[in-house]
C-alpha cells in the first residue's frame, strides 16, 4: 500500500533521484567528518554571519522560489493535487539547503550556517502560505 501511494504522488525516477540524495547526504557528512562539534567551530570562527545580510534575503527567495517551482510542475504538468505534491516540494527545497550549507562548509572560506537554515525554513514557510491561499478561480 506504501509503495502505491508513494509512486501515486512522485513518479519512480523522481523517487530515486530523491531518495539517492536523501541517502547519500548523511553519508557525505560523516565521510567529511561534518559533525556538530566541526559545524559549530565553523560558527564561531564566522562571525560575519550576520542576521540581516544580502545573504538571508537569497537563502529565503531562493527557498521560497524552488518550493513554488517544484510544487507548480508537480501539480501543472504533472497532474498531482496540492495537497499531496506539499510534502514533496517543501522537502525537496529544504534539501538543496542543506546540501549548499554542506557544499559551504567544504569550501576554503566557507562555513555551515544555521542562519542560513533559518532563512531558508522561513523561505519554505512563506511558500506554503502563498501556496495554501484559495484560489481565484
Amino acid at each position: 500500500m506504501y509503495n502505491k501511494i508513494v509512486l501515486d504522488i512522485i513518479p519512480p525516477t523522481l523517487f530515486g533521484l530523491m531518495l539517492f540524495f536523501v541517502l547519500l547526504t548523511p553519508v557525505l557528512a560523516i565521510e567529511n567528518n561534518l559533525t556538530l562539534e566541526i559545524i559549530d567551530s565553523f560558527e564561531k570562527d564566522q562571525p560575519q554571519d550576520k542576521w540581516f545580510a544580502i545573504d538571508k534575503v537569497q537563502h529565503f527567495s531562493y527557498s521560497c522560489l524552488v518550493s513554488l517551482g517544484i510544487q507548480y510542475v508537480l501539480v501543472n504538468k504533472m497532474g498531482k493535487d496540492e495537497t499531496s505534491a506539499l510534502p514533496v516540494s517543501l522537502g525537496m527545497s529544504f534539501a538543496a539547503g542543506i546540501t549548499k550549507e554542506i557544499q559551504d562548509s567544504k569550501s576554503k572560506n566557507g562555513f555551515f550556517s544555521r542562519k542560513d537554515l533559518i532563512a531558508n525554513t522561513m523561505g519554505i514557510i512563506f511558500s506554503v502560505i502563498i501556496i495554501s491561499l484559495p484560489s481565484s478561480n
